[in-house]
C-alpha cells in the first residue's frame, strides 16, 4: 500500500513537471517570437543555443556530470546537429510568421509523422490502431490547414511543415543514438552544434542587437534552461507513456500568452483541427502504452 502510494505521488509530481516545463518551452517560444521580429533567423537559433549553455555547463559541473558527455558515436552527433539547425531555423520562421497558436497547431503533427517514420527507419512495429490514429490525425491536419483556415502555401505553414518534418527526424535519430549515448552528450551537443552551427551561419547577416532586447534575451535563456531541466526530472518521475499526453498543455499557453503579447486567437477551423490532432496523439501514445505491457511484465518474471 505504501509503494503504491509514493509511486502515485512520483507520477503526480512528474506530470506538474512536465506541465511547468511546457509552459517554460512555451515561454522560450515567446522570447524566439518576439527576437525574430527584427534579428536574422540564424541570430535567433544561435542565442537559443547561445543563452542555455551557460546553464548547462553549470548544471553538468554541481551534478557532476561532465565526464558523461563524452559522445561515442561522434558522427552521429554532427548529422544530429545539422538536422537541428535546419529544423530551428524552420521554427523561427514559422514563430515568426504565425500566431504562436497556429504554429503549435503545426507543431503537434510531429507525434503522427514519428508514429509513421519509427517504422522504415527503427523497424519498429506498428499496429492497426496506431495506423488509424495516425490516419485521423491527418485529416485533423487538412481540416486545421484549409484555405479557410491557414491554407497550405503561406510561407509560415511551409516552414512549420519543414520544421515538423526535421524535428520528427531528430526525435527518430535521438532513439537511435539513446542505444549508445548518455543523455548527458545528447543534450550538451544539441547545444553546442546549435550555438556553433547558427553562430557562424549568423554572421552572413548579422542584425545589430538593441539594449531591450536584453530581457528577451534572459527570458529565452532561463526559460530554456528551467524547461530542459523539469523535462528531465519529469521523466526521471514518471514513464513517458503517462507523460506524453501531458505535452499537449502546450496548446493552452499558446492561446493564452499569444493573446497576452500580441493579441492573437485562433480561428475555430484551426481549433477544431488541432483536437482531432491531438486526440489522435493522445490515443496513439495509449497504444504504445498498452504494447509495452506485456514486455515489462515478462521483464518483471
Amino acid at each position: 500500500m505504501h509503494a503504491s502510494h509514493s509511486n502515485a505521488e512520483h507520477i503526480n509530481r512528474g506530470i506538474l513537471f512536465m506541465v511547468l516545463a511546457v509552459f517554460c518551452f512555451a515561454l522560450m517560444d515567446v522570447a524566439m517570437k518576439h527576437l525574430a521580429g527584427h534579428l536574422s533567423t540564424f541570430q535567433v537559433s544561435f542565442f537559443r543555443g547561445a543563452t542555455s549553455l551557460p546553464f548547462i555547463l553549470l548544471w553538468l559541473v554541481v551534478a557532476k556530470r561532465v565526464h558523461r558527455i563524452k559522445p561515442v558515436r561522434t558522427k552521429l552527433h554532427i548529422v544530429r546537429a545539422l538536422l537541428t539547425i535546419g529544423f530551428l531555423t524552420m521554427t523561427v520562421i514559422t514563430l515568426r510568421e504565425l500566431p504562436l497558436a497556429n504554429a503549435y497547431a503545426i507543431f503537434f503533427v510531429a507525434p503522427l509523422l514519428i508514429t509513421l517514420l519509427s517504422v522504415p527507419l527503427l523497424k519498429e512495429h506498428v499496429g492497426i490502431h496506431r495506423y488509424s490514429a495516425v490516419v485521423v490525425g491527418f485529416i485533423g491536419v487538412l481540416v486545421m490547414l484549409n484555405p479557410n483556415a491557414m491554407g497550405f502555401m503561406s510561407l509560415g505553414v511551409i516552414a512549420g511543415l519543414l520544421a515538423t518534418l526535421g524535428y520528427s527526424l531528430g526525435m527518430i535519430l535521438v532513439r537511435y543514438m539513446h542505444r549508445t549515448e548518455t543523455s548527458e552528450s545528447l543534450m550538451f551537443f544539441f547545444v553546442v552544434g546549435i550555438t556553433v552551427g547558427c553562430g557562424l551561419l549568423a554572421l552572413f547577416d548579422w542584425q545589430s542587437v538593441r539594449w531591450s532586447d536584453t530581457k528577451w534575451l534572459v527570458l529565452l535563456g532561463i526559460s530554456g534552461a528551467i524547461a530542459q531541466y523539469l523535462l528531465t526530472e519529469a521523466y526521471r518521475q514518471a514513464p513517458p507513456s503517462v507523460l506524453s499526453s501531458f505535452e499537449y498543455t502546450a496548446m493552452i499557453w499558446a492561446i493564452g500568452l499569444g493573446y497576452l503579447f500580441w493579441n492573437e486567437l485562433p480561428g475555430l477551423w484551426v481549433l477544431a483541427g488541432v483536437a482531432i490532432v491531438i486526440a489522435s496523439g493522445v490515443y496513439i501514445s495509449h497504444r504504445e502504452a498498452v504494447n509495452k505491457v506485456p514486455v515489462e511484465r515478462k521483464l518483471e518474471h
